[in-house]
């Protein structure tokens, strides 16, 4: 790939302060000065809470900016990505929230300058997102544990502060209750199952997937989603599992099933339930119809890409070994 000489261009950038800990009306300055020296106009928006990024995002999408981009974490880069479908508009990140999966699966540093230059001399790449009823997501989309999870964590963050500490705090938290099953039943690529489950979680970003060491690289990277399914556990099995996933990952975990599919329906009694989607927390209607949607997002990202490498402390399974005999169980 290419970068593009955008001189001249009009950037849109929406900065959400609630994401991360930076002070977002701090570096506004400092990112417009960037990027105006490299030729372009920027204009830099700074909400002040989470209901405007929706309202700013429209208001770009029908706008006479050539990139729109999204400053905070996952969530608000989710919201914004949204708006840009079939907008002709390309899709920039700026990496400001506390995990930044999705800027870490394109290989977007993390370093605000470089992540700026991205923006200014990147090329552009059209790629796969994942679709829940209509809704987009980029890395996750979850019913169960989780979105009980990230409801903890905003009240833990009043607490403690943004921090991926108070996240895993949360976790803990969550997992101390007894937890509530679900009866579902799932069609994947035609395949009929019933399950009952405490967490039904669905990938689309192959970071994350290493990161967590769970399989599905090879899932996302035939361009499908990877399903996965906690087996029946009480609250203390829930909680080996979490502390097993912080430790050391959940390769060969037996604990999960994984399923790979393109297409996948889940349905259940309840005329409507809490989904989590890139870590934001909406009720949507049953059933339940995810999809990859291919190419459908034209984002910024650098000219050479390494292959993105998982966090440190985590172990970085065989997976085409591992999928072979999650499939199998």
């Amino acid at each position: 790939m290419q970068g593009e000489d955008r001189r001249g261009r009009t950037i849109e950038l929406i900065l959400n302060n609630r994401s991360g800990t930076l002070d977002k009306h701090a570096l506004a300055g400092t990112i417009e000065s960037f990027l105006a020296e490299r030729g372009l106009m920027p204009r830099v928006h700074v909400t002040s809470s989470g209901d405007e990024v929706p309202l700013l995002a429209r208001q770009a999408a029908s706008g006479n900016a050539d990139i729109v981009v999204a400053g905070g974490g996952d969530g608000t880069v989710a919201t914004v990505a949204e708006h840009m479908f079939g907008t002709g508009k390309a899709f920039g990140v700026l990496p400001l929230g506390t995990f930044n999966y999705f800027a870490k699966n394109l290989g977007i540093p993390l370093e605000l300058d470089a992540a700026l230059e991205v923006l200014a001399r990147g090329a552009v790449e059209s790629i796969d997102v994942g679709e829940v009823n209509g809704r987009l997501f980029l890395n996750n989309s979850s019913i169960g544990l989780y979105p009980s999870v990230l409801e903890r964590r905003e009240s833990t963050y009043r607490w403690f502060g943004r921090s991926q500490l108070a996240a895993y705090l949360s976790v803990l938290l969550v997992l101390l209750q007894p937890p509530r099953l679900l009866n579902l039943t799932i069609s994947a690529d035609g395949l009929l199952l019933a399950r009952r489950t405490a967490l039904l979680f669905i990938g689309s970003n192959a970071f994350q997937m290493d990161s967590f060491g769970i399989v599905g690289r090879d899932c996302i990277d035939s361009r499908k989603l990877t399903l996965y399914l906690t087996r029946s556990l009480d609250a203390l099995g829930l909680l080996r599992l979490a502390v097993r996933a912080f430790v050391r990952g959940l390769r060969g975990a037996r604990e999960f099933e994984a399923i790979c599919a393109e297409e996948i329906v889940v349905g259940m009694r309840r005329r409507r339930v809490r989904v989590a989607m890139d870590g934001e927390v909406r009720m949507l209607e049953t059933p339940l119809r995810y999809r990859i949607r291919r190419g459908a997002l034209r984002v910024t990202v650098p000219e050479v890409r390494s292959q993105p490498q998982p966090q440190p402390n985590t172990v970085k399974p065989d997976m085409t070994s591992d999928w072979d005999r999650a499939a199998a169980r």
